[in-house]
């Protein structure tokens, strides 16, 4: 579980420092664009967390089971996606989905990234 504490914290500081830039450009714009990639952010922090937390899972030896927490992924873009369905004057659909592709590229470019 300490390796898994390593990956993930590297992560979720980016995605803090990321969300906390957000959130200062949008008090001062109140930009629609913004607001939904701060949506999009959140939902990326919790589909990287998901996909860390089952990968860890399958790598054990004793794991049968084998899942990247698809259906927990999709549930989070469902959530992020009926938000903006629900305030789609004050939220832009473009931001929430840049935002959600930051887990899927962070997923696709990972074993570039750091040799494990």
């Amino acid at each position: 579980m300490k390796r898994f504490n390593i990956i993930f914290n590297s992560y979720i500081k980016y995605y803090f420092y990321g969300i906390i830039v957000l959130l200062i450009v949008f008090i001062f714009t109140y930009s629609p664009f913004i607001l939904g990639l701060i949506i999009g952010t959140i939902g990326s922090l919790f589909n990287t967390f998901t996909f860390e937390y089952y990968l860890l899972k399958a790598k054990e030896k004793d794991s049968i089971h084998i899942s990247t927490g698809n259906v927990w992924r999709y549930l989070v873009v469902i959530l992020a996606c009926c938000i903006w369905y629900f305030y789609k004057d004050e939220i832009n659909i473009f931001g929430v989905v840049i935002g959600l592709m930051i887990s899927y590229v962070l997923i696709i470019f990972k074993p570039f990234l750091r040799k494990e």
